[in-house]
């Protein structure tokens, strides 16, 4: 009994010493004006473990290889539990972070709580937000992307502006001559390894030293009396939470409206796309459209360098002992002025990028509605293209079954010359081999041009088997609302969805139907849901004994599907 009574003792005794700094720490008395401007570290904190969760989660489906980064983020955002909404955290999370760093910076400048001996816990503030700037540099080429793949070739391109060592950080970025898989694996690394081990080790040395030294009283010189006003539990606790809480909410709640953009995939031969960065590079980016030519260096180096350097050794720089902001009017006044210019390239940089984007998208919109005729095909230098790319490899059995690879004998009669030109160029994942399961093989990217495209396309399309499928009595340029209507109950009806995804909802069986009306043909996908075995022997796709009207009616709807 008494054995037992004295490990109970000791075990009640280790509990305590493990307790014990938790309780001071709730207890601990702060000086009188800390409060709500004070609470901005701790929503950092929430926001490193929010960035470390959602980053870990897009991890595991993303692929850093410049032939799949693209497609892997448009399965997470159309077919992972939550994808979308977990990218978009991760995009405004990383915005948010920015914003409450440069925040707190601001808010640790105007107190003067720079000063001795609180140095080095200003510089390790300094080094945060240069590491929260190299996140936010190496992640946003992850979704190779237009604007991923020109931005960081303008950030890469900065960095060659830099004497003498300028040509190998240029090759050391992007791991050759040009950008491509070995830039985006580097990137990913330090993305997801070394930059999330800089910023553990920073943030934890910054808590250190500010449990060392304890929370600067406002406007004080240091050796001068403080006064104590509330404990840290529950006032100082309940305003850490309600504002880091805050932040989260209103970062969870952006993802869900909005989700985080993703432009087309990179074409390093667009020449119309005028790249813009994330908001938080505008300033910088300003900067390199006011220096050109041979001033870029200014700049690109100069006025970033000699910013970030003062801001490091500002603590040994400045040596007046005051904290009050008017017993400080220089660097008071500094700091207004340069948080005022930053602010003003950032609004510009913001209404150029605006301007940029919007001719963009008109330059896509004037391409889509040039007239196919003006992509003539040469069909011979199709039939060339077909035998060096070895396509027959892949493509050599007829349709049937589960059709992977699938059969190209009547690929005229099945798919749309538009369609298949741009997809040969930006080939994408279209077909499940069983529920849930992607082929365990996909088509190459062979980088065509778009002629090349054209070209290709053009000589499947001369692969017919009119047969097979005869003219059906319908005017297709005449559905009607009405008919669209009816498809699209039917398809309910049917329970075609089980099988395939309409927009990101559905069956992850067969092929993804979201635009199924600007691929397929109407006469081949009335003649396939008609007598699907008929068609593609073998096939999964159920034969409802349709009559031609409810066929008319289902090809009607899949049409609108654009």
């Amino acid at each position: 009994m008494g054995k037992s009574n004295m490990r109970d003792h000791e075990n009640n005794s280790t509990l305590k010493a493990l307790f014990q700094p938790i309780k001071e720490f709730m207890n601990e008395r702060l000086p009188k004006g800390v409060g709500l401007p004070h609470t901005l570290g701790s929503s950092l904190l929430a926001l490193i473990v929010v960035q470390l969760v959602t980053g870990i989660l897009l991890a595991i489906y993303y692929s850093p290889n410049a032939a799949v980064a693209y497609d892997s983020v448009k399965y997470i955002e159309g077919y992972v539990l939550f994808g979308k909404l977990i990218r978009g955290i991760h995009h405004f999370a990383a915005s948010a972070f920015v914003i409450i760093i440069a925040l707190h910076l601001l808010r640790t400048y105007f107190y003067g709580a720079y000063k001795k001996p609180r140095q080095f816990n200003w510089i390790s503030g300094v080094l945060l937000l240069l590491i929260v700037l190299g996140f936010a540099f190496t992640g946003y080429l992850l979704p190779w992307d237009m604007k991923a793949y020109f931005a960081t070739k303008v950030g890469i391109n900065v960095g060659g502006s830099v004497p003498v060592v300028g040509h190998f950080l240029v090759k050391l970025l992007q791991g050759g001559s040009k950008m491509g898989s070995l830039t985006l694996t580097r990137f990913y690394a330090l993305h997801i390894i070394i930059l999330p081990l800089g910023l553990i080790l920073l943030a934890g040395l910054h808590v250190v030293l500010i449990r060392l030294h304890g929370p600067t009283p406002p406007w004080r010189k240091e050796g001068e009396p403080v006064e104590y006003g509330h404990r840290f539990f529950p006032r100082q606790l309940f305003l850490d939470t309600l504002v880091a809480s805050t932040v989260i909410l209103v970062v969870v709640l952006l993802a869900a409206k909005y989700g985080a953009p993703l432009d087309p995939k990179a074409d390093p031969n667009n020449t119309s796309y005028v790249p813009r960065p994330d908001w938080y590079f505008y300033g910088l980016f300003q900067l390199l459209k006011i220096f050109e030519g041979r001033l870029e260096f200014i700049g690109a180096v100069v006025i970033p360098g000699l910013f970030f350097t003062l801001l490091i050794l500002l603590p040994f720089l400045d040596k007046n002992p005051e904290r009050d902001l008017i017993r400080r009017p220089f660097i008071s006044s500094l700091g207004a002025s340069t948080t005022l210019v930053i602010l003003v390239l950032t609004v510009w940089g913001a209404a150029e990028g605006q301007k940029s984007k919007k001719q963009f998208e008109a330059n896509l919109a004037d391409k889509a509605r040039k007239p196919e005729a003006e992509m003539v095909a040469d069909v011979d230098q199709g039939e060339t293209l077909f035998m060096e790319l070895k396509c027959a490899a892949c493509h050599l059995l007829p349709s049937q079954e589960e059709n992977i690879p699938p059969g190209l004998e009547f690929a005229g009669n099945k798919y749309q010359v538009s369609w298949l030109r741009d997809f040969l160029r930006e080939p994408y994942r279209i077909r499940w081999i069983k529920k849930n399961q992607r082929p365990l093989v996909r088509m190459p990217n062979f980088d065509l041009s778009a002629t090349e495209a054209a070209n290709l396309a053009g000589y499947l399309m001369t692969y017919k088997m009119d047969f097979k499928f005869p003219a059906v009595d319908m005017d297709w340029t005449e559905t009607d609302n009405d008919m669209v209507e009816s498809g699209k109950d039917l398809f309910g009806e049917l329970g075609c969805n089980s099988c395939h995804t309409l927009q990101g909802s559905g069956g992850k069986i067969g092929p993804d139907l979201s635009h199924v009306g600007s691929k397929l043909q109407e006469n081949y996908m009335f003649h396939l849901i008609k007598s699907p075995d008929k068609i593609i022997p073998g096939t999964p796709m159920k034969d409802f004994k349709l009559e031609d009207d409810d066929v008319i009616d289902l090809v009607a709807y899949l049409k609108s599907l654009k």
